[in-house]
């Protein structure tokens, strides 16, 4: 059976610069019989083919609704979140030489620099380890926004607050926008992605799993949302560290036999960097090897007493730790 399908499409008019909508006559043919490969009878063919119609339509619609709402994006970035979760945790800078690895080429590759509007990212950019002239060249808009410079551990800025301020208020300066990208893994953000999708706009989520809030779902708020891990190709690897603890203890007890009789005291910050370069650690595994000491007892808190009348806390290993490692270290020391 033949019918015939009306669509329309767009196409400017020669050398006229002037939209016009043109409709286009195609023939479809469709085989309408059973699976026995008898002839349908009249009434079931007129619905099958009504059926078939209404298909055809309710997804055309659907592609061209969809791509409307790609046609003017807007990506916010926090990057202070992003940035710390990847190098914390896998050791991955998101402005990753690769461009595969990139946090920006990636955005730009998939939602393409004639649809992007606005391209922000958020973070105290004088703690972050970043080429500010590299994000420049790709065409980014640099946030900078002060933390309270403390250590990583212990560090709270207003990025993701000044994110959801920007965000909220873009919807009043440019209405166009379709489309809000958003690009972190705080819970915070869950006012405003729901404030946009209240709004009718679609919301797009890029997140880091095992970052992510662990008490709710983030990724249910969004229209779309995808794990940085898979769209960065992240190596993902596994680091055990319980196999390194005689080794930890080993540097914490050649750091005290090295500093002695000096003024120094052995902090948590600066054992935690040891680890991580030492073992080839990530930050957050380095974080959790320190963590197994102390569980584990093998480790406790001194008194540094320095010349000047200070007393400072220092690291030191427990008569748990001298014993486990005292067979170790005689084989170190043994030629």
């Amino acid at each position: 059976m033949s019918i015939q399908q009306t669509s329309s499409k767009e196409t400017k008019g020669q050398g006229t610069g002037v939209e016009i909508e043109v409709e286009e006559v195609v023939d479809v043919d469709i085989d309408i019989s059973s699976q026995k490969g008898d002839s349908l009878d009249g009434p079931t063919a007129i619905n099958l083919l009504g059926d078939l119609i209404g298909k055809s339509t309710v997804n055309t619609f659907k592609a061209m609704h969809s791509k409307s709402k790609m046609d003017n994006v807007a990506i916010f970035v926090d990057y202070d979140n992003v940035y710390w979760s990847l190098t914390q945790n896998h050791s991955h800078n998101p402005n990753h030489l690769e461009p595969e690895k990139n946090l920006f080429d990636q955005l730009w590759n998939r939602y393409g620099k004639d649809k992007v509007r606005t391209f922000r990212a958020y973070a105290d950019f004088e703690k972050i380890k970043t080429d500010l002239t590299s994000l420049q060249k790709k065409r980014v808009q640099i946030r900078h926004v002060y933390s309270n410079g403390k250590d990583v551990d212990q560090r709270k800025n207003s990025s993701d607050i000044e994110l959801c301020i920007d965000a909220i208020e873009h919807t009043y300066k440019d209405p166009n926008t379709t489309c809000y990208v958003i690009v972190t893994a705080d819970s915070d953000m869950i006012p405003v992605i729901s404030r946009l999708v209240y709004k009718g706009i679609r919301v797009e989520l890029y997140y880091t799993s095992d970052s992510a809030p662990k008490h709710v779902d983030i990724t249910t708020y969004p229209h779309y949302s995808e794990d940085l891990l898979k769209f960065l190709n992240v190596d993902v690897k596994i680091y055990e560290v319980e196999g390194h603890i005689d080794n930890a203890l080993l540097i914490i007890n050649s750091w005290h036999a090295q500093y002695k009789e000096t003024e120094r005291y052995l902090g948590a910050k600066y054992l935690k960097e040891q680890f991580a370069k030492s073992f080839g650690l990530p930050t957050k595994q380095a974080s959790e090897l320190l963590e197994r000491l102390e569980i584990k007892k093998l480790i406790t808190t001194g008194t540094k007493h320095l010349s000047n009348g200070e007393a400072k806390k220092s690291i030191i290993l427990s008569q748990a730790g001298k014993v486990r490692i005292a067979p170790v270290y005689t084989a170190v020391q043994t030629p």
